[in-house]
């Protein structure tokens, strides 16, 4: 019996699901409540905590300091991105991830292997450098590959050699390209609108997970207890000033007039 598919035809509702509940996981933990003592572990910035506090959040330091959340965990949701674009990809009836070889994602009959960046600036040169050369490997290890650098948001839809400079040298290989991610989903799918059917498919994915998985607990964002806030204003209290002005205070600490 050909198994039913509401979202898109070539990846599995399952497989699909599980990929928007890996990174709903990772949202839940950036997000979780977090002591104001966590939170300054890096130092806030004082100065830039009372501008975003009155340029952007109408003077409500609460809000500042949420947004102070949002900023640290930047960077861990942007990697969780990644990983779940590689799911993405290795759910793709036909591929699967790699975690064996030195690449993220293969076709199971091993004439396709794919490297995945979420964007097209997060390689310097040497990282670029040495995922040319993974490839490069790859393509020997299989004579009749093709080896892909799979940019999901690129500068433009492109699939062409890629050529990288490795110790003043230019280095290409005609059957190692990069490629955008619809030309990709395209080549892995035999879809020429793979990837506009997943993204239209999203909205709908996403809604039906968050209502079987959240049902009336609200939103990660809603959720997220203000411990932190609430320290904050203890810790002012104390010392009969505000909390802005406490953020000073701790960021200062040893400073002249801050003591």
């Amino acid at each position: 019996m050909q198994e039913i598919r509401k979202y898109v035809g070539f990846m599995s509702d399952d497989k699909l699901l599980s990929a928007i509940g890996k990174l709903y996981r990772a949202y839940e933990r950036a997000f979780a409540e977090k002591s104001l003592k966590e939170l300054n572990k890096n130092i806030i910035d004082p100065f830039k905590f009372r501008f975003d506090t009155e340029f952007l959040y109408d003077g409500n330091p609460e809000k500042a300091l949420q947004g102070e959340v949002f900023r640290q965990n930047d960077k861990s949701i942007a990697n969780a991105i990644g990983v779940f674009q590689q799911q993405l990809l290795g759910s793709i009836d036909g591929f699967e991830e790699s975690p064996s070889l030195p690449c993220d994602v293969r076709k199971l009959d091993n004439t396709i292997f794919a490297e995945v960046k979420n964007k097209h600036n997060t390689m310097n040169v040497r990282s670029a450098a040495g995922v040319y050369d993974e490839l490069a490997g790859l393509a020997k290890s299989y004579p009749g590959s093709m080896c892909y650098l799979v940019e999901i948001v690129a500068k433009r839809s492109t699939d062409a050699v890629w050529s990288v400079t490795i110790n003043q040298t230019v280095q290409q290989n005609k059957r190692i390209h990069l490629i955008s991610a619809d030309r990709f989903y395209a080549l892995a799918t035999g879809k020429e609108m793979a990837l506009k059917e997943l993204c239209d498919a999203l909205p709908d994915a996403i809604r039906d997970f968050l209502e079987r998985e959240r049902g009336d607990e609200g939103f990660v964002a809603s959720k997220t207890k203000m411990a932190a806030y609430r320290e904050l204003c203890e810790q002012a209290g104390q010392y009969g000033v505000g909390a802005v002005e406490q953020i000073y205070r701790m960021a200062f600490r040893d400073y002249i007039g801050f003591r």
